[in-house]
């Protein structure tokens, strides 16, 4: 078969733009990521009994306070059957969050770094055999030892104290702060084992008033992309649910220069979390006070709300929340409301992405393995677009058989190009060729491929799944067994596609370098995005094999120029 030139150089012009579509979105995630920042570490409020009443004193905007690193740490178990972490005297509040029922994330590395590491001496070559996914995971921790799950305090972020604990469930953590208030956090656990309620209480203790900024957030040690592999490490960010809108802390760097980054709105809920797994805290009052992004102890950064209020004596201010921790599961989310299902950002193809994962989850709970859904999947965007392919192909052998004719209007009106391009376009409606049929099937599919790469990158549903030797196809293939398949396929499928004689000697370069472009991007993509690639040109193979049959003889009084050749 052959191409026209107009066609191919179309068909090529649609090619360079895709490849310069995925180069930009590869280069945004993978390289334009300012350096994670160095904050110096603060100082902590002294310790006070939580127990005894005081009256209050004027404190400085900046207390001069010891660090709670002088006072012996205090934890209590706070476990569900879907949660464990200890709560912590330092903070009141539980400081790392594992899920005791999920591994964590595999630490795959691909074969063309190990190599590349191995030759610049930093790793023995023979040890990534035994393990290209890394070594046991052991178990998902949401957030690390550095982080404060629900955080609670009066004036500044770092004035967090140290806090009395009893009970066993629920659990009570007690302080009181320099303004006279008695800070009360009582946790439990709840029906759903990723779920706890935590009641937060500010009383006056004091004979007077007190009037006093409190605040609520949780934070931990975030970071910030950064390399090639980045996207499939296990970044935390902090997030927040503000009027409707998601917000992440996706820069430090400006928080740590320029202040808190303040957000106006009611605040639904706020957390931390990485690319499967967050914390979040539900707010019982999503009109109480003020979101901002800023730091915090310990070159820790987090979300964080707060509100001014006068404390009446013996009164107090309560907030409630409810905390999930759990996996970034979409219809688990949605099942708990408050659009908790919009901390999944699936990005510019978000509402087609959630209905393709729907339409996936399906085909898995029929075939029971994602690998083989995912070509299921494949399969079926092929049988839904093929009349368009068909007519695709047909109109395509239409340009080809129609070329002499086209040479002959150029030659005709080789003065008056505007002239001759009218010529063609009334040839080509004569005879029912759309110049442009070549392209749309690509472009129709393009929203398939985007919707299955944010769909792998950041949705739960797909984290460790497995297909034949590949552990995690949501992860880059360490083996590069699959890119290489797909370098092959589209290689195949160009010399099944063969130019034209008279197309231009540059486009037929770019024509043979399409291939090399697409199978560098991926190397770095997750194993699941190939395999659908790889289902995908091995189908339009075949259909351009059927198709090419069927049309190899012309039916019945149909001109000779345009029986396929």
């Amino acid at each position: 078969m052959a191409i026209s030139k107009k066609n191919s150089g179309e068909s090529t012009r649609m090619l360079i733009a895709m490849a310069l579509v995925m180069g930009i979105f590869f280069a945004y995630q993978s390289f334009f990521a300012p350096p994670a920042p160095v904050v110096e570490p603060v100082a902590e409020t002294p310790v006070v009994d939580p127990l005894q009443p005081i009256v209050p004193t004027v404190v400085p905007s900046t207390p001069a306070v010891a660090s709670m690193e002088a006072v012996p740490e205090r934890t209590l178990d706070l476990t569900t059957p879907e949660i464990h972490a200890p709560l912590s005297s330092h903070g009141g509040s539980p400081r790392q969050l594992e899920l005791p029922n999920v591994p964590g994330p595999l630490q795959v590395t691909p074969i063309w770094l190990a190599a590349w590491e191995a030759i610049q001496g930093e790793r023995n070559f023979g040890e990534w055999f035994a393990a290209p996914y890394g070594e046991d995971p052991g178990t998902e921790k949401i957030t690390s030892e550095k982080a404060v799950v629900l955080a609670a305090g009066t004036g500044a972020v770092r004035a967090e104290g140290e806090y009395f604990l009893e009970g066993s469930g629920p659990w009570v953590a007690t302080r009181t702060t320099p303004e006279g208030l008695r800070l009360t956090k009582t946790w439990a656990a709840t029906e759903n084992p990723n779920v706890l309620s935590v009641q937060v209480v500010w009383e006056n203790i004091s004979p007077t008033p007190v009037a006093a900024e409190l605040w609520v957030g949780s934070y931990d040690q975030l970071s910030e992309p950064g390399g090639m592999m980045s996207r499939y490490e296990s970044l935390r960010q902090a997030f927040g649910h503000i009027d409707g809108d998601l917000e992440t802390l996706e820069n430090i760097t400006d928080i740590d220069e320029d202040g808190p980054e303040a957000f106006e709105g009611e605040v639904d809920w706020f957390g931390v979390g990485d690319r499967y797994f967050l914390s979040v805290a539900v707010m019982d009052q999503p009109a109480w006070g003020t979101f901002a992004f800023a730091g915090a102890e310990d070159e820790t950064h987090g979300a964080f709300v707060s509100s001014t209020k006068t404390i009446q004596p013996g009164q107090t201010e309560e907030l409630n929340f409810q905390i999930y921790a759990g996996q970034r599961n979409i219809q688990t989310l949605a099942d708990l409301g408050s659009d908790l299902d919009q901390a999944v950002n699936l990005g510019f193809f978000g509402f087609f992405a959630r209905w393709l994962l729907k339409y996936l989850i399906w085909i898995h709970s029929l075939v029971g393995n994602w690998g083989l859904a995912i070509v299921l999947l494949t399969v079926s965007v092929k049988v839904l677009f093929l009349p368009l392919t068909k007519k695709s192909f047909e109109s395509s052998q239409k340009m080809q058989a129609l070329q002499p004719q086209v040479q002959e209007l150029k030659a005709k009106y080789e003065n008056d190009p505007q002239r001759a391009g009218q010529e063609q376009m009334k040839l080509f409606q004569k005879e029912g060729v759309n110049p442009m049929s070549g392209c749309l099937p690509m472009l129709i599919q393009m929203p398939v491929w985007f919707a299955l790469f944010t769909v792998l990158l950041y949705t739960a549903e797909l984290f460790h799944a497995d297909f034949l030797i590949w552990k995690d196809l949501s992860v880059v293939d360490p083996f590069a067994i699959l890119p290489a398949i797909v370098g092959t396929m589209m290689l195949l499928q160009q010399r099944m596609t063969p130019t034209s004689p008279g197309m231009d000697p540059n486009q037929a370069r770019m024509m043979k370098l399409m291939p090399l472009i697409f199978v560098f991007f991926y190397f770095t993509f997750p194993a699941g995005l190939a395999i659908y690639s790889t289902t995908n040109i091995t189908l339009s193979l075949l259909q351009m094999w059927v198709i090419r049959r069927r049309l190899a003889k012309p039916p019945p009084g149909a001109p000779a120029t345009l029986a396929a050749k």
